[in-house]
Order: C-alpha cells, then structure tokens, then sequence
C-alpha cells in the first residue's frame, strides 16, 4: 500500500478567487450543489495546487453506466471532463491512467484513441480485485474520481433518481478510502459519487433529493462541487492562470472549443448518451454543449479578473 505524506495536500488561507471560483462552479443546474458547495470550501483551490505540485502518477475515475437507456452506456458527463484532464496532465510530463469498468470501457477507449493518448493510459476492469496491483505497479501515489458512482451507506450505489447501479458498477472505493495511502481528489454534482462521503450526512439529507438514500458514503480529501460534473475540467483549468501561468496554455488548450466539440463527437460514436436523457445526444446532462462552454467562459473571466457575462 502507498504511504502518500500529509504535506502533499496543505491547507491555505481562503482565497476570494477560489471563493469565487467554487460559487460559480456550483450554479447552474438547480440540484442542490449551490447547496451543497459551502461544506467543500477549499477543495477546488487544494485539488488544483495538488495538481501543480505533485508529479507521481496520477490514477483518473470516472464512468456512470445508464442501464435504462435505450442503448445503455456510459454517460456523456465525467469521461469528457476526465479525458481533458489526461491529456492536460499527460502533456505536461504526468503519468496517467484512466481507470472504469467494462459497461463504461468502450466511450473511454474512444476518447483515448482518438486523443492520441498511449495505450496504457485507460485500465478498464470485469472485477475491482486488480485494481490495487495495478495502481501500485504504476507508482500511483493521487486518486481523482469525477462523476463516478460511490457506495451509499447501504453497500449500494445508487442513480440521482434512486436506481440501483450496483449490478452494472465495479466497486473502486478501496482506493479512496482514508487509509489508503492515496490522496483522494474527487468531484461530483448530485452527492452520490465517489467523494462526497466528505460532506456532512445532514447536508446530503436536506439537500439532495432521496439523500438518504443514494447519498455515497465515500469520501476525499479534497472535494469539488460542481453544478455538472464535466465542469470540474474548466475550473482547474481557470484555476491554473493564477496558479501555474507556464503551465495555463496547455490547459487552456484541453479545453478549447474545438477539443470539446471533438470528445462529445467521439463519445457519441462510441455510444454514450446523455445522463439525464438517457439518448444519444450531443448533450451533457441535458444541456446544449454551448452551455457548458458559456460556463467555461465564466469561470476563466473569474480567473482573470473580470465579472462573468
């Protein structure tokens, strides 16, 4: 088991930008994680300098399987954001895996195909049993799960409208448990992801619906709330301006325009549909790829100085 030291993660002054950031990363889809946001403070802001200060291999998460779809697949939302982050960090110097499961394999093979990333960056596993051997193989020493289902209190895990996922998802909340020797970033928008575990029980009661229920139980050390999850790759991105301007422009690039209309295009081909739709739309969590674009635009004027349009 890796020993990740303490320091790796360090607390900072609040920042007013970072503040900032974390608010206007949570708004924008009305399903509480404007609510949820306030109990997280700081966790885009330690993500980020984590991100910037460590450069041991780095394991990526992601991948919620729509087993009501017609076409059931993975979800547009989380690979997209994953895949933006890989290749950022990738082209930086990073070592990278993407891990998922089989039923949410064949969307990230796409991805990484056709952003020209190695073939040993996506680990897609039939059975969570090999999956310490291979992050300790890889000398990964982070963990970072973006809208990946965690286990609710029950053992289960569990759709934002009550679904049991368990049948369709492998069980990688191992690797983010606190004695895991990991440190644990993680990122979700409707408090049944892996991650969210950090948040007060009450906080995930009152303000997700079913909370109770399809709450995840799993947590991290440092949290992002995000109104939709694929934001998570524009806010680190903002985030780098100020953090790491050398490294900014090729962050920038990830998520240009032309990057992000590419993913969701490749991501279709493959098969995935929209979360909230359950089709096979150029959409994340039901909304037009052009929204989560005006989000992007918001967020970097944050990072810049300058009030969102």
């Amino acid at each position: 088991m890796p020993t990740a030291p303490s320091s790796t993660l360090r607390s900072h002054p609040t920042n007013a930008l970072f503040a900032a950031l974390e608010i206007e990363l949570a708004t924008g889809a009305a399903r509480g994680a404007d609510l949820l946001a306030p109990h997280a403070a700081g966790g885009l802001e330690r993500a980020a300098r984590h991100l910037t200060e460590d450069t041991s291999a780095i394991a990526l998460f992601t991948g919620f399987y729509v087993a009501h779809a017609a076409q059931p697949a993975a979800e547009t939302d989380g690979p997209l954001a994953v895949m933006a982050i890989a290749e950022a960090l990738h082209a930086l110097g990073r070592d990278v895996m993407v891990v998922t499961d089989t039923p949410c394999a064949p969307v990230l093979d796409q991805l990484m195909r056709e952003a020209g990333l190695p073939s040993t960056t996506l680990l897609a596993l039939d059975q969570s049993d090999g999956l310490q051997d291979a992050l300790t193989a890889r000398g990964v020493r982070t963990v970072f799960s973006i809208e990946r289902p965690g286990r609710a209190m029950d053992g289960r895990c569990y759709s934002m409208r009550g679904r049991d996922l368990s049948a369709h998802t492998l069980a990688f909340d191992a690797a983010f448990h606190p004695r895991s020797g990991y440190v644990r970033l993680a990122a979700g928008d409707g408090g049944n992801e892996i991650g969210m575990g950090a948040l007060p029980r009450s906080a995930l009661f009152t303000h997700i619906d079913q909370g109770q229920t399809i709450a995840s139980a799993t947590g991290a050390d440092a949290l992002i709330i995000a109104g939709v999850s694929h934001w998570t790759s524009y806010a680190l991105a903002a985030a780098m301006t100020q953090l790491a301007p050398d490294q900014a422009p090729v962050w920038r690039d990830a998520v240009s325009d032309v990057r992000e209309h590419h993913r969701i295009a490749a991501a279709l081909k493959a098969g995935a549909v929209d979360g909230v739709t359950g089709q096979a739309t150029p959409t994340i969590d039901g909304m037009e790829l052009s929204t989560h674009l005006a989000k992007r635009d918001a967020l970097y004027a944050l990072a810049n100085g300058r009030k969102p349009a």
